[in-house]
């Protein structure tokens, strides 16, 4: 990477740290009141102001990562704020519906887990017409060499794709660009790396790793603030709140459990007969951010390791069980727990497309 682009990255991650730091504060605070204060004549009517607040303070950080911190060539103040809004009014409708499951979830059967099993499955068979309805991508079936894979014209130059669907017949999603401007052993590479994750069912078990440990955490949060004897606003907030801790929790946890997927994919390449280092070394310039020196700043806010951690890796095999990429998955499916996290974090934040595939490796 060259030291403007370090230098963005840097900010970007600050800019991610401030936002999700805020929600985290106000999470916190959120749930103090519910537990020191009288909430009993709090009605859904009162969540409308909160919901509109919150959409427009995100707005602002949007808009800082989206027009003033965007890698180049960046789009026009015009052209982003169009694609901006397209992509808010989806993540919003869809914020909006897994409210009102939740709500229903809890009337119903007592607690949250019903609607989050529900909204994440829907999100799980729905994630190529969001992305469409979000990013405006347009999604072309291509067959190569054999090999059927799905690409995207996408404007972000920090879109990965990623793997669409569960079990073996989920297929890898590519960049339309990368198909022209990737040399072909580099793309070879990145090929073989998602036909193994997918052979050996990753996207499957981080899908039901990421959905227990949601469960886990509104289990927990439902006993301990009794949200099912609460007035149902009340308790639609408070699951807010909690889960948006829960979430953060999940950042400062997950990436360290989902760098094994990277280095088992990477080995997985040379085993197949390629030679990824060069792919791995183009990787950081092409997603905008290549780790951290600081070893905690990388455990914590980087699940996809630097290259140079990476072409170090190659030196020692991989063993013992894979759990996938659970860190940006959950940021994915952190919608269906009612939270802006997976809005908020550095990488994702200002960029509609990155909401629903998240740049990963």
């Amino acid at each position: 990477m060259t030291p403007q682009q370090s230098e963005l990255a840097r900010r970007r991650l600050w800019l991610g740290i401030t936002n999700v730091g805020l929600w985290v504060l106000m999470a916190a605070m959120g749930l103090c009141c519910l537990v020191s204060c009288d909430t009993r004549g709090m009605g859904f009517r009162h969540l409308g102001p909160i919901f509109v607040t919150v959409l427009a303070t995100q707005a602002v950080f949007d808009l800082v990562g989206g027009i003033q911190l965007m890698p180049g060539p960046r789009p026009s103040v015009t052209t982003f704020l169009r694609r901006w809004s397209r992509g808010v009014f989806g993540h919003t409708l869809v914020l909006a519906t897994v409210g009102i499951v939740s709500a229903l979830s809890l009337r119903l059967t007592g607690g949250f887990g019903a609607g989050i099993v529900l909204t994440t499955t829907a999100l799980v068979l729905g994630r190529r017409q969001l992305l469409r309805a979000v990013a405006g991508g347009v999604i072309v079936e291509q067959t190569r060499d054999g090999e059927t894979f799905l690409t995207v014209a996408l404007d972000d130059p920090a879109f990965t794709g990623g793997i669409v669907g569960l079990g073996r017949r989920a297929k890898s999603l590519l960049p339309a660009d990368w198909m022209c401007t990737l040399p072909e052993p580099e793309l070879a590479v990145e090929s073989t790396r998602r036909r193994w994750q997918i052979a050996h069912s990753l996207p499957a078990r981080a899908f039901m790793l990421v959905l227990l440990w949601n469960l886990l955490g509104t289990s927990i949060g439902t006993e301990v603030f009794q949200f099912a004897a609460r007035p149902p606003a009340v308790a639609l907030g408070g699951h807010a709140c909690w889960m948006t801790l829960w979430a953060f929790a999940s950042l400062l946890v997950l990436p360290a459990l989902s760098r094994k997927a990277v280095f088992a994919a990477d080995h997985a390449a040379t085993g197949s007969g390629h030679d990824p280092r060069a792919w791995i070394t183009r990787f950081p310039t092409l997603v905008g951010e290549d780790g951290s020196p600081d070893a905690a700043v990388q455990a914590i806010f980087y699940p996809v390791p630097s290259a140079e951690t990476r072409l170090r890796q190659m030196a020692h095999p991989s063993t013992g069980f894979v759990s996938g990429n659970l860190a940006r998955t959950n940021l994915y499916y952190s919608w269906a727990t009612f939270t802006l996290l997976g809005r908020a974090v550095h990488c994702n934040v200002g960029r509609p497309a990155l909401w629903v595939f998240p740049p990963s490796a």
